[in-house]
């Protein structure tokens, strides 16, 4: 907890110094109590009261005296902004190398995994759009925070021929911006370099201008091989572009050889994303707890001794 106005915190010298008063006067009582001689004529005229309910609701009221000097001074803690929804948009490819077995069973399928690993591990209001991308673009799952529905639709992804990160990146821009909400940014899974689309530039030209971030992870080894129907085919891993989009974007980059490692990225980036946190002032809640304690001690006072303390 900070304070946003600390100066009126000087007031609690006027608190300290009400508290000394306080135990002055009862020490100065006492002392008046036993110069009387006469005890009897004292009890009789005195009436019996039990000697620690007197000091409850100056207590109180001291209390709330404090915890108002505190409101005064404008707490805040730091929360989750709760009307600032995170929003991301994860881009996947669907291009053929993505059925090469280099990373077991396969990398889509992998992929899928990681990426279900992904919705379970960022918070429940995070909003989560899908696009699979190859030559072109698709938005498989506007942004929501219905993450089954995100589940459901990767089960559902056809393999496209051809790749372009740019129409990926630039479509999930599009997608970000009639969302309207907190762009956490863009989550793009690929294995290789763009063969067709706009050039890298453009994508991050248009990244850097809406202030999103593009994360970019790269799946496969060096070492990939796909089947196709003219035979196997070498689809080696090449990180150059991806780097490149999260470099220049202000995201961050990794590289998963096998699925345990594409799991721990996807889960470790979830945790981040979350609503921006902001200071949200609580200072009503403070006054509020004063004059709930100033109402009990007039109640107590007006209960045990009929009078306002």
């Amino acid at each position: 907890m900070s304070f946003a106005s600390p100066a009126w915190l000087w007031l609690l010298v006027l608190v300290a110094a009400l508290v000394v008063g306080y135990f002055l006067v009862q020490r100065r009582r006492i002392r008046y109590t036993v110069t009387l001689t006469n005890l009897d004529l004292l009890a009789s005229v005195m009436p019996r009261r039990p000697s620690w309910r007197r000091h409850v609701p100056p207590a109180l009221m001291l209390l709330a005296t404090l915890i108002m000097v505190l409101g005064l001074a404008g707490p805040t803690v730091r929360m989750p902004d709760p009307s600032r929804n995170s929003v991301v948009v994860l881009a996947v490819d669907v291009s053929p190398s993505m059925m090469a077995n280099d990373v077991p069973p396969n990398r889509s399928d992998a992929m899928k995994t990681a990426v279900q690993d992904f919705l379970e591990s960022v918070p429940g209001d995070t909003e989560v759009g899908l696009v699979s991308f190859a030559a072109s673009a698709n938005v498989d799952v506007p942004p929501t925070s219905d993450h089954q529905a995100v589940t459901n639709a990767l089960g559902g992804l056809r393999f496209q021929s051809n790749t372009s990160l740019s129409q990926a990146v630039l479509t999930s821009l599009n997608t970000l911006r009639a969302t309207g909400g907190n762009a956490a940014g863009i989550i793009v899974l690929s294995d290789g370099l763009s063969n067709t689309g706009p050039p890298p530039e453009a994508a991050i030209e248009a990244a850097r201008q809406a202030r999103v971030p593009v994360s970019t992870i790269a799946v496969g080894t060096p070492g990939g091989k796909v089947q196709l129907a003219r035979g196997p085919v070498d689809v080696p891993l090449d990180t150059r572009e991806l780097e490149r989009l999260a470099r220049d974007t202000g995201g961050l980059t990794f590289t998963a050889a096998n699925e345990q490692q594409l799991q721990a990225i996807y889960s470790n980036i979830g945790q981040d994303v979350s609503p921006p946190i902001v200071p949200v002032d609580i200072s009503s809640w403070f006054f509020l707890s004063a004059l709930i304690s100033m109402v009990v001690a007039g109640a107590l006072s007006l209960l045990w001794f009929a009078r306002m303390p």
